[in-house]
């Protein structure tokens, strides 16, 4: 379920979610950092006016909805047809003079995409593979980004070791040396797996493309929990009132020396056994109003998973409130 942003809490939001993600820095384990940042901006009421209104976050998460992401995908895919950037001033000036609202939004949408033209955002469902060693076995590096439909930004990285003649057969094919054209459904049986437990994809990921899987990471940006958002029952007491961002992964493999287990939100399912050979390394860590990092540390130690948690600073801007 959805909830809209009043209009004067869209720019502090998003500077603040944007605030986050550079305190936590995220690794490239995660969606890339340059789409996420690009996919903010270009949400900015301060660039885009209300061209891509309402702005609306996924009532449970507090993360931009999938919805709203869209809008700026497909304001995007306007842009590069568009001949709005050739308007010229005394253009946009008459306009302005005949109807102030629709030469605002001219203007809106001309400074969009001109913004939207020069960089890439995140995409709501997108899969590639990499080539990284060809010799007794094919070693491909897969990788599937998306927009989950809580709004949660995730990535899933897998090491997949295929036959070498499997990149001659059943779709898979090398392109530009080292990128590898995934057979049809990939990403479709990812998507359709993305939610499931880490083993289930795991088995879910072997079987369907008949490759052994020796490494598998899921991460994901979110939920982001800010004043006047419902939070769950069992939300620690420190974040209620606090700005808080979450960062996990989830990590299957084979130089995980053992299972560890460091996230304090949580639990990892009753009864998990990783293959033979395998172990999972669960993390969790949080950015964080500052007067809420000690607490949720405090809450962290007593759950018996002490997590990481870093200060977050929103990132101010002329003539606007604070969160």
């Amino acid at each position: 379920m959805s909830a809209s942003l009043p209009e004067s809490r869209v720019g502090p939001y998003l500077r603040a979610l944007a605030a986050g993600l550079h305190a936590l820095s995220p690794s490239d384990q995660h969606v890339p950092l340059a789409e996420a940042f690009a996919h903010l901006r270009a949400m900015e009421p301060e660039l885009s006016g209300d061209l891509l209104a309402p702005a609306e976050i996924d009532a449970a998460t507090g993360m931009p909805a999938w919805t709203w992401m869209e809008r700026a995908r497909a304001e995007a895919e306007v842009a590069r047809a568009s001949t709005i950037e050739g308007l010229a001033e005394d253009e946009l000036a008459l306009a302005s003079r005949a109807d102030p609202r629709l030469g605002a939004r001219l203007r809106s949408r001309q400074a969009t995409h001109r913004f939207l033209r020069g960089v890439e955002l995140l995409p709501l469902s997108r899969a590639t593979a990499r080539l990284r060693r060809l010799g007794r076995a094919a070693e491909v590096l897969v990788v599937h980004d998306r927009i989950a439909p809580d709004g949660c930004w995730q990535r899933i990285s897998l090491d997949l070791s295929l036959p070498p003649e499997a990149l001659q057969q059943d779709g898979f094919r090398i392109q530009a040396e080292t990128w590898v054209e995934l057979p049809i459904g990939v990403q479709h049986l990812l998507t359709r797996h993305a939610s499931g437990s880490l083993l289930a994809l795991h088995g879910a990921v072997e079987s369907g493309l008949e490759g052994a899987v020796t490494r598998l990471s899921r991460a994901r940006v979110g939920p982001f929990w800010f004043p006047g958002l419902a939070l769950p029952e069992q939300a620690p007491p420190a974040a209620r009132g606090a700005l808080v961002l979450h960062l996990s992964r989830e990590l299957l493999a084979a130089d995980v020396p053992s299972d560890r287990h460091r996230d304090p939100w949580e639990a990892p399912p009753p009864g998990e056994r990783p293959p033979t050979g395998l172990h999972i390394f669960r993390e969790r860590r949080f950015a964080a109003s500052p007067p809420a990092v000690e607490g949720l540390v405090s809450w962290s130690e007593g759950r018996g998973a002490r997590a990481i948690v870093v200060p977050l600073l929103p990132m101010a801007a002329p003539s606007s409130r604070s969160l």
